[in-house]
């Protein structure tokens, strides 16, 4: 099987349009006679944030794991760490650790749209249900037990890696655009 990648079209689509309008702004500022560094500023902000919030969210379902890529952090899940995907509210994943609401799909009509390595003919588009039902397929069925439990037991990963850089980033970017809003 091949990795697919499960991303929002429109988040994705907004953040494009955020890119065109930070890169906007500064001629814009500049040609009015403005300070050259009270508007690249806050464009980088708005681009930065585009970025980390609308672009980079995704799900990446491979044989061995599903990763959840958020704003704050990303997330591997060995599969038979996973027991469900629910969508009641858009997609949680449940694992041994608990509930992971995720980013991506904050909402049960949420676009999506799948994008797999090597098919052809482009992206999938899905609803939250045919997306969940899609990483359900790589849930294994729990094993059946017949008698004791085994000796040995090979663990199951599941690793958070927090996006320090990013929220660091994002907190510098704000407070750097606050100010240099204020001086306009």
């Amino acid at each position: 099987m091949q990795t697919t990648t499960i991303v929002a079209p429109g988040m994705r689509l907004l953040a494009v349009v955020l890119w065109v309008v930070a890169v906007a702004l500064v001629p814009i500022a500049l040609l009015s006679g403005g300070s050259p560094w009270l508007t690249p500023v806050p464009s980088l902000f708005i681009a930065f944030v585009a970025w980390a919030v609308l672009w980079r969210p995704r799900f990446e379902l491979t044989p061995e794991h599903l990763r959840i890529v958020d704003v704050r952090r990303t997330s591997t899940y060995t599969w038979r760490r996973v027991t469900e995907v629910r969508t009641k509210y858009g997609i949680e994943v449940v694992s041994s650790e608990g509930v992971r609401r995720t980013w991506l799909a904050t909402r049960r009509t949420a676009r999506l749209r799948a994008l797999v390595d090597g098919q052809p003919g482009g992206a999938d588009h899905l609803d939250v249900d045919t997306a969940a039902e899609r990483m359900l397929a790589f849930v294994p069925a729990p094993p059946t037990q017949d008698g004791p439990p085994p000796a040995t037991v090979t663990a199951a990963p599941i690793t958070h890696r927090t996006h320090g850089w990013t929220v660091l980033a994002m907190i510098v970017l704000g407070v750097a655009a606050s100010m240099a809003a204020a001086q306009l």
